[in-house]
């Protein structure tokens, strides 16, 4: 549950930031603009399911610049770093009160294992929740294969692992019951491309018809 509704000057700087955010991932290969805000929407979900209240706008904010660290980034090894110092940065510009500009970097910095820092606040734990559950279904599923090198082979491998482990990695047993259905049919995705990955190696296996 939300702790209170938004401020009318709150509301106006979420939808300032959502614009800002929408400008810079127009390009962004992967997790573009459609994926931010499936987030910011999978994040008010788990927060309505929660019985603890949570800030609207440290949560929104925090959502809506999750992954504003990957724009223009060659990896994203580090983008919940760096995109915890742009959030910091544009809202300390606008906001007076430094220890909100503050919580919604930690939520920024937090989002992702790839920090090395795992969430503590409530704020932080559900864009982490949401964040992963957006990596279930096909989209998930055709996100995690975008912008990898390698073999066919090797890229489907190391997506299905990483998609398999996905429903573990959620934090909240809100976010668990909430993604169950996801979780299943992204099982059924993930054997649909193992059965058709043997179904070629079987293929192959046989000797080249060559033409007569």
């Amino acid at each position: 549950m939300f702790s209170r509704p938004l401020t009318e000057d709150e509301a106006k700087l979420i939808e300032r930031i959502a614009d800002f955010v929408r400008s810079k991932h127009k390009r962004c290969e992967g997790h573009d603009h459609t994926h931010v805000l499936l987030v910011a929407h999978l994040a008010i979900e788990i927060a309505q399911r929660l019985g603890e209240p949570v800030d609207p706008f440290i949560l929104m904010a925090g959502a809506l610049f999750h992954d504003i660290g990957r724009v223009g980034a060659t990896t994203g090894s580090l983008h919940g770093l760096a995109g915890a110092g742009v959030a910091y940065e544009f809202l300390r510009a606008v906001l007076a009160d430094e220890e909100v500009c503050s919580q919604v970097a930690r939520v920024v910095a937090r989002h992702t294992p790839t920090s090395r820092i795992p969430p503590e606040t409530l704020e932080e734990k559900i864009v982490f929740d949401a964040d992963t559950m957006e990596r279930f279904g096909w989209i998930g599923v055709l996100r995690g294969v975008m912008g990898r090198t390698g073999s066919i082979d090797d890229i489907l491998q190391t997506v299905i692992r990483s998609r398999a482990a996905d429903y573990g990695q959620l934090l909240l047993p809100e976010s668990r019951e909430m993604a169950l259905e996801r979780r299943h049919a992204t099982q059924e995705i993930l054997e649909g491309v193992e059965q058709a990955m043997r179904d070629r190696d079987t293929k192959l296996a046989t000797e080249l018809p060559l033409p007569r």
